[in-house]
Order: C-alpha cells, then sequence, then structure tokens
C-alpha cells in the first residue's frame, strides 16, 4: 500500500510539474535592432557668383569643377595662386602637363 500511495505521489508530482511547466509563458522575443542611422547628406556646391564677368564665369566654372574633385577653393572668378595650385595638383594626379593654366585637355578631363 505505500509502495501504491508512494507511486501516486510520483505520479501526481509529475503531472503537476508538467503541467506547472506548460503554463509559463513563452519567453519575449528579442528586440528588433535598431534601425541604421543613414548619414546627413553632403551641402550642395555653392553656386556660381551671379556678378562676374564672362571670363570670370569660365574660372568660375573650373573653380567648381576643381571643388568637385577635391580641392576647396572660394568660387570667386579669379585665378589667384590657390587655384593654379589646386590646377596643377589635378593635372599631375591626371597625368597632366602640370602648367597651373587651364589649356585645352585640362578643361576637357574637368568637363568645362
Amino acid at each position: 500500500m505505500i509502495n501504491r500511495t508512494l507511486g501516486l505521489a510520483v505520479c501526481f508530482a509529475a503531472a503537476v510539474g508538467i503541467a506547472g511547466c506548460a503554463s509559463n509563458p513563452p519567453p519575449p522575443a528579442p528586440a528588433p535592432a535598431p534601425a541604421p542611422v543613414a548619414a546627413p547628406a553632403p551641402p550642395p556646391p555653392p553656386a556660381m557668383p551671379s556678378n562676374l564677368t564672362p571670363a570670370q564665369q569660365r574660372v568660375a566654372q573650373i573653380q567648381m569643377a576643381l571643388n568637385a574633385n577635391g580641392a576647396q577653393l572660394t568660387v570667386d572668378g579669379r585665378a589667384g595662386p590657390a587655384t593654379r595650385s589646386a590646377l596643377k595638383s589635378y593635372q599631375s594626379a591626371h597625368k597632366l602637363r602640370p602648367t597651373g593654366q587651364p589649356d585645352a585637355a585640362t578643361r576637357k578631363a574637368l568637363g568645362v
């Protein structure tokens, strides 16, 4: 009789344990990964000044094209030392003769 009572107690304990496990809520779902943050867009290139002569406009176009290729020139339409230096650097990097002058080959390479 003791064995039978003990057996029932074990069965009952097992049944309660199984039922107890089934009644536990499922674990929470993992949190979603945060969305990547987009880098801010670079500022647009400065517009060409409107008060330039036709010759200065051509220089300003070259300055803008050089800036689009990594230079950091002020677009003022004046072919000063910074513009000439940027032209020489561009010409050297693109296997053009580094004169610092916007010759036809350089203008073509710059797309102006």
